[in-house]
């Protein structure tokens, strides 16, 4: 009642401004009350959206990467598969360097070069592989060593020959006849093994 009768007093240039305040203050509380927490969840919702759009193109972009990372897996395999198959056969040191005492028989043999003696020399590791070697005594003529040298380095298997001694043989009767003897050569020829089994692996298991 004292509100009615506050307002029946008040003149009509009073009742206008009055109706003006508080159109402006109800547009206020619309604005900063409704309006703005609105606008403020709107904005958060569209950010939030904005950043899983974001991750579900990252996640099809690593989805796409991942079959080619498979692809680049299976190759480097392959590959590792393939160099692996040049090493020298066999699971232990023992096997490797009977294996390889026999590839230089045969490459011998084949040269035309006679094998005077074999030695198995000590094996070292070589990451997780391990190398072996032998030290092998050869004689014969250039051309069959040059043959034998072609043998090693484009043969099935990987090895290399660290050391290389020639000498001259000395024959009193082909010297007197102007000819040289046979050549005696002497070299350590190695390689990495293919087995992946150390001493210490042995013993562990």
């Amino acid at each position: 009642m004292r509100i009615a009768q506050f307002w029946q007093r008040l003149s009509v240039r009073e009742r206008t401004l009055a109706g003006m305040a508080l159109g402006v203050l109800l547009l206020v509380v619309i604005r900063y009350g409704v309006i703005g927490p609105y606008l403020d969840y709107t904005s958060q919702r569209e950010e939030e959206i904005e950043q899983k759009v974001q991750r579900v193109a990252k996640m099809k972009h690593l989805i796409s990467r991942g079959a080619q990372v498979s692809d680049q897996l299976n190759v480097l395999r392959q590959r590792f598969q393939a160099t692996r198959r040049q090493l020298i056969p066999g699971g232990t040191p023992s096997v490797a360097a009977a294996h390889l005492q026999e590839l230089v028989r045969t490459l011998a043999t084949q040269s035309g070069l006679d094998l005077v003696t074999t030695q198995v020399m000590r094996d070292e590791a070589v990451g997780e592989f391990r190398k072996t070697a032998v030290q092998v005594t050869l004689r014969g003529e250039l051309p069959a060593v040059a043959s034998f040298l072609a043998g090693m380095e484009y043969g099935d298997l990987r090895l290399a020959v660290t050391t290389l001694e020639l000498r001259s043989t000395y024959a009193p009767r082909l010297a007197q006849g102007g000819l040289r003897g046979p050549l005696t050569i002497t070299m350590e020829v190695g390689g990495v093994m293919q087995g992946l089994e150390t001493p210490t692996a042995a013993q562990e298991s």
